[in-house]
């Protein structure tokens, strides 16, 4: 039988609590219905299949399980090992359609297959794949071996490999092989097709011909990674009061930066490494690591960059031993303490000054002017708001601890009005390419905990708003607990979409952040455009001012509008 990836369901169970209540988090495995060779009977078939769980393989025993043939219907359980079968009257002489479905129970989700056209005139082809259940990626090509047999003996049929990520819709053709006279192939599948390092599904298909049934077979292996990684320090002599600045690149065995990894920076001690800071690596591998240097004393130190992964596939990896030498802390001048009174006096005349603005009044008293006709100061709308994940600031006593907080929760929000959303989704992907997920309470509030560690993908969407994605660090120092998370209404992206085309038609280009969404529009339509602006002015008249909200699949639409406007003004 064949591996998939374990799918995670996430269920936000509303329970009769207060409405500022976290959901409750519950985890349903998925589950796929492999079905065996069909065997042909006098006047008949015999259906046989098996329920396992995807990814493991493990067998889901005691399902009941609904299969149709034609107009024929019988249900079966599952046995200890999952497997279940079934008898059927069938006809020769014509074709019949097959339908396989569990509909789920407790903790499995449900799942299903269907053959439309079965030709029991055909012989059953039983195809298999076996490959090792690890491989290091620079090693060199992955070899599997293929298995091809009728009910009799070995059958030479064409066979297409395909490879890819568990959790991919589809799969990626490698080649096509043809298995010899005892009915077996070994195949190499080459390192750059088996994409990054982590688990990969490898499937085996053969699409039938005029003599055996279609069939597939799949396996799941774990593809392997050294890793390396280089430090480099701004310096490697630092006063006592200053700070250690280290930056440095993190990558695989082929040379490729990995994303989304924790890096720390440590320090040699009598007692062993000690841990200063660490950081997530950027989309091509690269990291900043920051320590004040009074944190490691005055004197010589030795540092170093370590990349210690919780994933199975990925390597751990230290970079060279890095020298840095300390300085002793220096006495502070007085005439520090005087200069730093000096300037905090500054500031606060600074800031009073700043709010209060006396000089205006002043101005105005020599132009005989009166405070009431001064012009007030316009507001502009132009300034974009703040999207994506606001970290908290941990309390004091987090932050002299290491990292121990596996939760990530907050609120959810719109960037514009600031009110908090009911109904959006967070979603964390896990290091394995596992998901959990949970759904905003009516106050905004989610939370998820705990959180396998290490480098995770967070998303969150919600009907009506533009999807944001971020890393997050498990295990963190608190800045994951009430966070915020702020979504941009898809209006607004359009509308600031609009702008590129729009702007050049105002009388000057300062009034978009000036007049309201109405008057530009009002305004761009009064000036007759051309056939592509006029479409997509009240393409953003509907979406902007309509009361139906439009959805985050109208961006890429109004983002060929905008194009196709700006190039018919050449």
């Amino acid at each position: 039988m064949t591996r998939a990836a374990v799918a995670l369901v996430v269920l936000a169970v509303s329970a009769a609590a207060p409405a500022a209540a976290a959901p409750v988090v519950s985890i349903r495995a998925g589950t796929e219905v492999a079905l065996e060779p069909i065997l042909r009977d006098p006047g008949g078939i015999r259906v046989r299949g098996i329920v396992q769980e995807r990814g493991s393989g493990a067998a889901v025993p005691h399902a009941e399980v609904r299969v149709v043939l034609d107009d024929q219907e019988s249900r079966a359980i599952t046995d200890a090992d999952g497997r279940f079968t079934l008898y059927f009257a069938a006809d020769r002489s014509r074709r019949h359609r097959l339908a396989v479905e569990f509909a789920g129970a407790g903790q499995f989700e449900p799942s299903s297959v269907e053959i439309p056209e079965l030709d029991i005139a055909k012989r059953p082809l039983d195809l298999a794949i076996t490959a090792p259940a690890d491989h290091d990626r620079a090693s060199g090509p992955l070899e599997v071996t293929l298995f091809t047999q009728d009910e009799l003996r070995p059958a030479s049929v064409r066979v297409t490999v395909h490879a890819g990520p568990l959790d991919a819709d589809e799969l990626t053709l490698i080649q096509e092989a043809f298995t010899d006279d005892i009915g077996t192939e070994k195949v190499l599948i080459p390192p750059e097709a088996l994409g990054g390092p982590g688990p990969v599904r490898i499937e085996a298909r053969f699409e039938g011909d005029d003599v055996f049934d279609p069939a597939r077979a799949h396996t799941t292996v774990l593809v392997r990674s050294a890793t390396a990684i280089d430090l480099a320090l701004s310096s490697r002599s630092v006063h006592f009061e200053g700070r250690v600045l280290g930056r440095g690149r993190l990558v695989d065995d082929l040379g490729d930066g990995i994303a989304g990894a924790t890096v720390s920076l440590k320090v040699d001690t009598e007692g062993g490494p000690r841990a200063l800071d660490d950081a997530l690596t950027g989309p091509d591998g690269r990291f900043e690591l920051e320590v004040r240097a009074s944190e490691l004393g005055a004197g010589a130190h030795r540092v170093q960059a370590v990349f210690e992964p919780v994933e199975r596939h990925l390597g751990v990896s230290r970079s060279a031993v890095v020298p840095l030498t300390v300085e002793d802390k220096r006495p502070v001048p007085v005439g520090y303490s005087l200069a730093a009174f000096a300037a905090t006096a500054a500031s606060i005349l600074a800031f009073v000054g700043l709010r209060t603005r006396p000089w205006r009044r002043w101005a105005s008293r020599l132009r005989g002017e009166s405070a009431a006709s001064a012009p007030a100061p316009e507001a502009r709308r132009d300034a974009p708001p703040h999207t994506g994940l606001t970290l908290a600031r941990p309390g004091l006593v987090s932050t002299l601890r290491r990292p121990h907080d596996h939760g990530f929760g907050g609120v959810v929000a719109d960037a514009v009005t600031g009110r908090p959303l009911a109904g959006a989704t967070v979603a964390v992907t896990g290091p394995d390419g596992a998901e959990v997920s949970a759904t905003s309470d009516d106050a905004g509030g989610f939370l998820l905990e705990p959180l396998a560690e290490g480098s995770l993908r967070a998303r969150v969407s919600c009907a009506g708003y533009v999807t944001e994605r971020f890393p997050i660090t498990i295990p963190h120092r608190g800045e994951l607990r009430d966070a915020r998370v702020d979504l941009l209404p898809v209006r607004e992206r359009i509308f600031s979409m609009y702008r590129e085309a729009a702007e050049p038609l105002l009388p000057s280009p300062e009034l978009w952040g000036v007049w309201t969404p109405r008057q530009i529009v009002d305004h761009v339509r009064s000036r007759q455009p051309a056939a592509a602006l006029a479409d997509l002015t009240g393409y953003v008249e509907e979406k902007y001012f309509s009361s139906r909200v439009p959805d985050e699949d109208e961006i890429p639409r109004a983002a060929e509008r905008v194009a196709a406007a700006i190039a018919e003004r050449g």
